[in-house]
């Protein structure tokens, strides 16, 4: 009885363990990134908290009455010739506004709710960019790392036949020397494609705000080539705009306001008095002449502040129409030299690698050609991955400058 207590917790002691395990790693498909960038990227989190903000300006602009209702009292004490009397005055107004002036403080209160959207968006965009360039940058460095690991084994066996052959008197100690430093690079660069991935995980684990460790699984591949027409056509909606678009909506809103109040205010009131045992009973009315003040400052600066967003917005268009074109270009560009290695460089390495080991166990070359075919080898297909790098990047770049990436 007591062993099996004992096998049951050791049991239950494996599987925490291994519970902890898996909590304490991730594995990360690009989508699963994008989708917790979302969720839980903290910039968008504040600009989601700064929109709330935004929103309690509409209660205030939406309210029909902007002044409280105002109670007023007086009381006082006569004194005459048939005797002492006490006499008071309570009086009840409120004053009203041109309903122009409300839907021009919503006009604008909704306007900068749309500018506090746009910017929150602007936001994404820029977080869903920085996470999908870490991603990549990431599944690149791992692939990387793995090229680096096969050579790195072919480098070192390579050393220790030098050596070998070396002690046997067969090769000079120069080609042990030059075998050495080919296995050195090898390792260097290892570690400097490991110090990429610290960097790129880093970069993810604060974006996504995780702890634990990053797993990502996907493989860098080419693109297809994207639709020009189309992507401009979606990077008109782009936030950027859209903020622009509404500030200047709300600086319109801002001179309509002021026009509203060249408008005069008026109140209603009503008073009940007392006086020397009398009861009266008045109506009032107030008008208020908007001789001196008539929303001068608000008018001269929302219409200047309009011009100049409606400029802004004009040149942006043409900036993001550019930044489009660029991009796009750029991306071809990348799927083109991608075409090329793949269809003259990358079939015959494989081949070339076999064909250059036979080659050096015949005799028929030496150990400098073997490590310098070798070496051309890892650079060709180190070019290769990195232009599947610079693809990728060059398509999340399009794609946001196309406002896509959302």
């Amino acid at each position: 009885m007591r062993m099996r207590s004992r096998a049951v917790a050791l049991c239950a002691a494996v599987c925490v363990q291994t519970g902890v395990a898996n909590a304490q790693q991730r594995t990360l498909t690009l989508a699963d990134v994008l989708a917790r960038a979302r969720e839980q990227a903290p910039q968008i989190a504040s600009a989601r908290l700064a929109l709330e903000e935004t929103r309690g300006r509409l209660i205030g602009a939406s309210l029909r009455f902007q002044s409280n209702p105002e109670l007023d009292a007086d009381f006082g004490s006569r004194r005459g010739p048939d005797g002492r009397f006490t006499d008071f005055e309570v009086g009840l107004g409120q004053t009203f506004e041109p309903g122009s002036r409300r839907s021009a403080r919503t006009a604008g209160a909704h306007a900068a709710i749309a500018q506090g959207a746009a910017n929150v968006d602007e936001t994404l965009r820029a977080v869903l960019r920085a996470a999908a360039s870490a991603y990549v940058r990431g599944l690149h460095a791992e692939e990387r790392i793995r090229l680096l690991n096969t050579h790195e084994q072919l480098a070192a066996s390579v050393h220790s036949a030098a050596a070998r052959r070396f002690k046997a008197g067969d090769i000079a100690i120069l080609d042990v020397n030059i075998a050495r430093a080919t296995l050195a690079r090898v390792r260097a660069e290892r570690e400097g494609a490991e110090a990429i991935r610290t960097l790129a995980m880093g970069e993810l684990r604060q974006l996504l705000q995780l702890d634990g460790d990053i797993r990502l699984e996907g493989t860098l591949t080419a693109g297809t080539d994207g639709d020009l027409t189309a992507l401009l056509r979606s990077a008109e909606q782009r936030p950027e705009l859209r903020a622009l678009e509404a500030g200047a909506q709300e600086a319109e809103a801002e001179a309509r306001l002021g026009r509203a109040f060249a408008k005069p205010d008026f109140g209603l009131g009503v008073r009940y008095a007392r006086e020397e045992g009398d009861d009266i009973v008045l109506g009032g009315l107030t008008v208020s002449l908007p001789l001196f003040s008539k929303g001068q400052e608000l008018q001269a600066t929302g219409a200047a502040r309009a011009r100049r967003l409606r400029a802004e917005l004009e040149a942006a268009r043409g900036r993001v129409r550019v930044e489009v074109r660029s991009a796009f270009e750029a991306y071809s560009r990348r799927l083109a030299a991608i075409r090329i290695l793949e269809a003259e460089a990358i079939p015959g390495l494989d081949e070339n690698e076999t064909l250059t080991t036979q080659s050096f166990e015949a005799g028929q070359i030496g150990l400098p050609e073997l490590l310098l075919i070798r070496r051309e080898t890892l650079d060709t297909r180190s070019q290769y991955l990195d232009s599947l790098l610079e693809a990728a990047l060059a398509r999340i770049d399009l794609d946001s400058s196309a406002g896509i990436l959302r």
